[in-house]
């Protein structure tokens, strides 16, 4: 789902790499997290009453016209189909992690790739792996029959769809990570797991031994994290909660498992990097973790970067 500046994905379309070396990766004040450290900062969110001045800070930074340098959707804007059909007919990857690495693992789905690429540019960096990410804003990650009458953004995804695989295939990657938001469709959940498994299918066509790897959906907010907390003070006010297998949020991470079975691929179960007794905090350890409804923020992908990147290595073995 589309909701921050929708122009950046014209800038600079005819590079086919792009270095994150600016914005996605960690600022010198980012902070990144021990397996123990996150653990522990998701424990004791669900119990944080009050914003701190570090929080009151990034919400100010958030109501800037820059903010969206600020989230995971802006790292590969270069390379997002969202208001470009060349890139739609003929998809060209950004590049992250060890961009000297002799493996290659790809990253494909909606905006919310953006959630798992400043994660990943700082784990994969010091590993022989560099990340090649695809992501179409507003395009769902499932491969189904979307319809063109919905508009010209349709149009590209179902175009973005088609050759996108080609592009994927072409890079012999050791991995396909899959990552995609809880809303965009309106098919059943075993149309949506049998979209995915046809992207996966195709993706990795005449390469068995390349590991098909899905990401677990993160939270979904039925309102802007940034919103709900310059109006209320206690962060509490503006968590998710949810019930396993049930509800909006329940049902999409039923989904997930539905969806890696059908893949053949391993689900990574991110919720628990967000979520603490079916509660979702939109504070953890000091950090505002949602720059609107769903999208992380940089600075909260880079915290989790070592457990999502142990997740991912330990899904290649």
């Amino acid at each position: 789902m589309r909701t921050a500046k929708n122009n950046i994905a014209c800038i600079a379309i005819v590079l086919s790499v792009l270095s994150f070396a600016g914005n996605a990766g960690a600022s010198s004040s980012d902070r990144v997290g021990t397996s123990a450290q996150v653990a522990a900062d998701v424990k004791t969110s669900i119990s944080t009453k009050t914003l701190s001045p570090a929080i009151e800070a990034m919400l100010k930074e958030f109501s800037s016209s820059s903010s969206y340098d600020l989230t995971g959707p802006s790292t590969f804007g270069t390379c997002d189909p969202f208001n470009s059909e060349a890139l739609a007919l003929s998809p060209k990857p950004c590049f992250a992690g060890n961009l000297h690495g002799t493996k290659t693992i790809v990253l494909v789905g909606d905006s919310n790739v953006g959630n798992w690429v400043p994660a990943l540019n700082l784990g994969l960096a010091t590993t022989p792996y560099r990340l090649a990410v695809f992501g179409f804003s507003s395009c769902g990650l499932a491969d189904l029959p979307y319809n063109s009458s919905w508009g010209s953004l349709y149009e590209r995804c179902r175009q973005w769809h088609e050759h996108v695989p080609v592009a994927i295939r072409a890079l012999h990657p050791v991995a396909v990570l899959a990552a995609s938001g809880a809303v965009g469709t309106n098919f059943s959940d075993s149309e949506w797991a049998t979209g995915v498994k046809n992207l996966f299918v195709e993706s990795t066509l005449g390469s068995p031994k390349t590991k098909r790897v899905l990401f677990g959906t993160s939270p979904f907010f039925g309102e802007s994290a940034v919103t709900c907390l310059t109006i209320h003070s206690d962060p509490q006010d503006c968590s998710l909660q949810y019930t396993p297998g049930s509800g909006y949020y329940g049902s999409v991470l039923s989904r997930d498992k539905q969806t890696a079975k059908a893949s053949g691929a391993t689900l990574i179960d991110t919720s628990k990097f967000f979520c603490e007794s079916d509660t979702c905090s939109p504070v953890i350890g000091n950090i505002l973790v949602y720059s609107d409804i769903d999208h992380v923020t940089i600075a909260y992908s880079s915290f989790i970067s070592r457990v999502i990147t142990s997740a991912v290595l330990a899904a290649l073995r």
